[in-house]
């Protein structure tokens, strides 16, 4: 047993907080405002520092196995883990094999069982390749404890293909009860982009966003919308004002939910001329009025939850290069996700300290089929815990990011905020002044067991 003093929590009202400590193992077993006296337990005196539940990235491309030169597992888990971050939920398309069958999530789980330090679950997926469909296949996959299938509208992978909207209809009919997530970017829409700009000079970052625009976003979120019935249906990654309010017009009458990102929080087109390829994923930051927008709906709680879209690579070969065309897609962000929110966010004023806990953790939870495991700090659940110094900022140094992809369009911000330590399943596995305390595979694969909810 072992025993956290004086930490901060929510009490469940807006902004309300009290000081407790916490009994645990791997589970909680006791939260008290009453100071808890046990000299034989071993004791982590926090000084009131702020402790949530601990945090979900539910969009990571950790590429392992098979693109292990973009990231692994072990530094992908690694700088969740210097992030805050107790669980991250790895997408499908970006190992080898693809989670698409039963066989194959068994391969990529021999692969990263072993390297793992903070707990992952996984998305399985579905793509155009994979047709005709077998539902056998499919429902193996859900029975294993995959959080969901992902789909894609648009895709440059050739193992992993974009699905047709009618071929999206028909997987939505034969599976009424799998949630289902999309990245939503009209292919049609963008082909025709392509075809309008390719006379351009196309090395410059301006052309980038007008291939990739709002409406081949929105285009995609609305036919998507019409071929579902009562389908459980995520949108990830939103950057754009125009498909957000899409989506929030049908969570009137439809069983659906989105995320958005940091950097579509914080950054818009124009901010290509500074950060160039540091800030180049797909779908695009847009303008400032869809940055507005998303800020708009995570201070009123309309966007369901935060997640990164962590995607890295080598920044000298990949990434700083003149030809903008050519610059690989991707942003890893799984290790400042938390203290960018918190900063600009939280320590601002602009969010309560429920709805912070809701969009970093308690809502990604109750969507995925985690909850109350995850995201939560009810008795007898996992001990996962993010500690938060809310008194010890730090300025981005891309040389201290654990990811392979030392890159950062948050590059020389300050935090207000620094992650103290990070807790889970009871077990110390960051701490600030000595950084990762656990050997890679103490990280476990955490299936699905409840069914979805919005």
């Amino acid at each position: 047993m072992k025993l956290i003093k004086n930490a901060i929590i929510s009490d469940d009202t807006p902004n309300g907080k009290k000081k407790v400590d916490i009994l645990f193992n791997k589970k909680i077993r006791k939260i008290s405002e009453i100071p808890i006296t046990d000299t034989n337990i071993e004791t982590i005196e926090l000084r009131e520092k702020l402790l949530i539940p601990g945090c979900i990235d539910a969009h990571v491309h950790f590429n392992d196995p098979g693109y292990t030169h973009h990231e692994d597992f072990l530094s992908g888990t690694s700088a969740a883990a210097f992030g805050g971050i107790t669980t991250v939920v790895d997408m499908p398309c970006t190992s080898i094999p693809e989670v698409t069958n039963v066989s194959n999530l068994f391969k990529k789980l021999d692969v990263i069982n072993p390297k793992a330090v903070v707990d992952y679950a996984l998305w399985g997926g579905i793509c155009s390749n994979d047709l005709p469909l077998k539902k056998s296949m499919i429902k193996a996959l859900w029975k294993e404890g995959v959080v969901g299938f992902k789909m894609y509208t648009i895709s440059s992978m050739e193992s992993f293909k974009a699905m047709s909207y009618p071929q999206i209809e028909m997987v939505l009919t034969e599976f009424p009860d799998i949630l289902f997530a999309f990245h939503a970017e009209d292919q049609q829409i963008i082909e025709q982009c392509f075809l309008q700009y390719q006379d351009k000079d196309l090395t410059n970052p301006k052309y980038f966003v007008k291939m990739r625009p709002v409406e081949a976003e929105w285009k995609a979120v609305k036919m998507i919308m019409q071929c579902c019935n009562k389908n459980k249906i995520h949108f990830v990654h939103i950057s754009s004002e125009k498909a957000a309010r899409e989506i929030i017009k049908y969570k009137k009458s439809h069983d659906i939910s989105f995320e958005t990102c940091p950097h579509y929080l914080e950054f818009t087109s124009d901010d290509f001329v500074t950060l160039k390829g540091r800030l180049k994923t797909a779908p695009p930051v847009k303008y400032e009025a869809n940055r507005k927008f998303l800020q708009n709906c995570l201070e009123k709680g309309l966007v369901d939850y935060i997640s990164t879209d962590h995607a890295g690579c080598d920044f000298e070969t990949e990434k700083n290069i003149a030809d903008f065309s050519k610059v690989y897609n991707g942003i890893p962000g799984t290790q400042l996700m938390i203290p960018y929110l918190f900063s600009e966010f939280y320590q601002t004023g602009k969010i309560s300290l429920q709805t912070i806990i809701k969009v970093t953790s308690q809502n990604q939870a109750k969507r995925l089929g985690l909850f109350p495991r995850k995201g939560s700090l009810e008795i007898g659940t996992d001990a996962d815990f993010t500690i938060i110094n809310l008194n010890n900022g730090f300025r981005v140094d891309e040389k201290e990011l654990q990811s392979k992809g030392k890159y950062s369009p948050f590059v020389g911000k300050v935090f207000n905020c620094k992650i103290d330590k990070t807790i889970v399943r009871g077990e110390l596995v960051f701490d600030q002044k000595y950084g990762i305390l656990q050997k890679p595979g103490f990280g476990e694969w955490i299936r699905r067991e409840k069914k979805i909810s919005r």
